[in-house]
């Protein structure tokens, strides 16, 4: 990324569900926020008979408007996939353009610019509302801690809904995406550590796929006051190494 243009790839995997051979073209489309189309790339036959097929193209970007805290621009990407001529499925994603890196010795950057992360945890309940997702109860609650000045969020402790990280793209927060409260070791009788061994793994790839196209998501949580880290055996330092891998992956 630079002033004058911003390389994007883009990586598509593209199922075929028939029971025929159905090879498609692919088209992706980068629109700005107006909706003006600023970039196009086309493949053809990406897909074939009981195939997973991967695409990757890189689209160009002129004199990107890049997406932080402050100002929190977003283009759409648009996939869309023809056959004989006509679209057969259609799938929009949202695309901040940006940079972010730590430095050991003088904190975070975004987009090359120092930025305080003034944060919170925000647990998934909604106080009296209770934990249904409730869209515009979730942006009220943002809109305040945006008034007092907070940037980023944590979201304790649990995966978050999809609601929260697209209103977190639109109003510009960065967000610490965390997967577990608990690992193997239980904290209550009937919590996630019946359920750990047959479906962390399968967990935490899912949400790492779900969430991977936020720009609000710069970082992954693996775990929040996980007993193991209070135990003296190796488990917790065998765990972690293999969350980090997952998520890495």
């Amino acid at each position: 990324v630079n002033e004058q243009s911003a390389s994007v790839l883009i990586q598509t995997k593209v199922a075929n569900g028939s029971n025929s051979s159905a090879p498609v073209n692919l088209t992706t489309i980068i629109q700005d926020a107006n909706g003006r189309e600023v970039a196009r790339a086309s493949a053809r036959n990406v897909a074939a008979k009981g195939l997973h097929a991967e695409a990757s193209q890189t689209l160009k970007v002129s004199n990107p408007l890049l997406w932080s805290d402050d100002r929190p621009y977003l283009y759409k990407v648009i996939s869309q996939l023809e056959q004989n001529g006509r679209v057969v499925d259609r799938y929009e994603t949202p695309l901040g353009i940006r940079t972010f890196r730590f430095d050991v010795e003088k904190g975070f950057f975004l987009n090359g610019k120092p930025v305080k992360i003034r944060g919170t945890c925000n647990h998934h309940d909604l106080g009296s509302l209770g934990t249904a997702v409730n869209t515009r109860a979730i942006e009220r609650q943002l809109e305040i801690l945006k008034g007092m000045g907070v940037n980023g969020l944590r979201t304790s402790h649990n995966p978050p809904a999809p609601e929260l990280l697209e209103i977190a793209d639109r109003m510009g927060f960065i967000v610490m995406d965390e997967a577990f409260d608990v690992w193997k070791i239980e904290k209550t009788k009937y919590d996630y550590h019946l359920d750990w061994d047959e479906w962390h793994q399968r967990d935490l790839e899912d949400m790492v796929l779900r969430d991977r196209n936020h720009p609000s998501v710069f970082i992954w949580s693996i775990g929040n006051e996980v007993m193991e880290q209070w135990d003296k055996s190796p488990l917790g330092g065998t765990i972690s190494r293999e969350l980090v891998g997952i998520v890495r992956h």
